[in-house]
């Protein structure tokens, strides 16, 4: 599936895409502050461990790009269950996004295409760990409904995908929530007042 908003649309990736991604992918090692432990510094062997990983079952590349040009991208894989998980879910390895282009949607439209996928595959829910720690990251996936799970970070995809049905900005979420505070505050004096 492509989901898409004015020129910018996510989708699943095919071997075409390679090379803009192991530019993104060089991107990501130098913005990391894990450095070498992110992905190796030889193009050469990233690019067949990124063969290789699309190879695999159940893993799935997703790109998000404006003008045919790739800026951002979702690592993800199917776990189904096991002894150690009762319910499949889709973990998310990696995300990363241009830094170019940060703070314009990229984000939103890879987690939407990360959440179709999801439902497409029958996962409950959706895993990730917090690769670098960067508040910016802790915070993006706070506001997408993603809450702590020991290491990790966990939302379930019906609720994931309710959070990006209608971009809503910060101040409009306040004042929603505010006007829902005041409204079940008067349920409940009207309540009280009538069993009185």
């Amino acid at each position: 599936m492509t989901v898409a908003w004015g020129n910018l649309s996510a989708r699943r990736a095919v071997p075409g895409d390679f090379d803009d991604v192991l530019e993104i992918l060089r991107l990501a090692r130098a913005d990391s502050p894990l450095g070498p432990h992110l992905c190796s510094p030889d193009g050469d062997r990233v690019a067949e461990q990124l063969a290789a990983w699309f190879e695999l079952a159940d893993t799935h590349l997703v790109v998000a790009e404006s003008d045919d040009r790739i800026m951002g991208i979702t690592f993800c894989q199917i776990v189904d269950t096991s002894v150690f998980a009762d319910l499949r879910f889709l973990q998310i390895e990696a995300v990363f996004v241009h830094p170019e282009f940060r703070r314009r949607g990229v984000g939103r439209m890879l987690m939407t295409e990360v959440a179709h996928l999801a439902v497409e595959v029958e996962a409950e829910r959706i895993v990730t760990i917090v690769l670098t720690g960067a508040r910016s990251e802790q915070r993006f996936l706070a506001g997408l409904g993603f809450g702590p799970a020991g290491s990790r970070r966990i939302v379930d995809t019906t609720a994931l995908l309710r959070r990006l049905e209608v971009p809503v900005s910060h101040r409009e979420r306040r004042v929603r929530g505010f006007d829902d505070l005041i409204a079940r505050r008067r349920r409940s004096r009207e309540l009280t007042a009538a069993q009185h």
